[in-house]
């Protein structure tokens, strides 16, 4: 779901809010390895993946560090989005936007481990710079607020940087 509004003029505020789940038909088989939910980073580590894993960014984070750990694969709960976008430049060769963001998200193995004020927190600016030749082109600082267990370095600062792609 996404809702944008208008602050003042040419100040948007964009809501947004995403969430997926994945089951199983057999519990005996229990869930399947394929087609899981990696979330964290700036979402562009779309490497050769023939398990059909689905890359959720998540500024402030380390690339997929906010994914429970083990040999099934992951699911992912819920990721929501607040960011104020300003535009520096509106001239149509080089749309030039500033942003401050708020993000809060986790993931979680299976639904009964589900808890919606279980979220990790992130916050920080970016710009996204649109140019005809090669789309949106972003680049964003975050911080992660909440630590990772056994992952020290996975929040604090991180650089994002994203080709053509916005962060939902």
């Amino acid at each position: 779901a996404s809702f944008y509004k208008e602050l003042m003029p040419k100040l948007v505020l964009s809501l947004r809010t995403r969430n997926a789940f994945l089951g199983n038909y057999n519990k005996t088989l229990g869930n399947t390895p394929f087609e899981r939910f990696y979330m964290g980073g700036d979402g562009m580590t779309q490497y050769a993946n023939y398990d059909g894993r689905e890359i959720i960014g998540f500024r402030g984070y380390e690339n997929e560090s906010v994914t429970p750990r083990n040999q099934l694969g992951v699911q992912v709960g819920a990721s929501i989005y607040l960011e104020i976008r300003y535009p520096l430049s509106l001239n149509p060769s080089s749309t030039i936007y500033a942003m401050g963001f708020v993000e809060a998200g986790n993931s979680w193995e299976t639904f009964k481990q589900f808890n919606p004020f279980d979220v990790k927190r992130s916050a920080g600016i970016g710009v996204r710079v649109f140019l005809p030749m090669f789309g949106m082109l972003g680049l964003d600082w975050g911080y992660g607020f909440d630590a990772i267990p056994g992952l020290p370095t996975a929040n604090k600062g991180h650089f994002h940087f994203s080709i053509n792609q916005s962060v939902d």
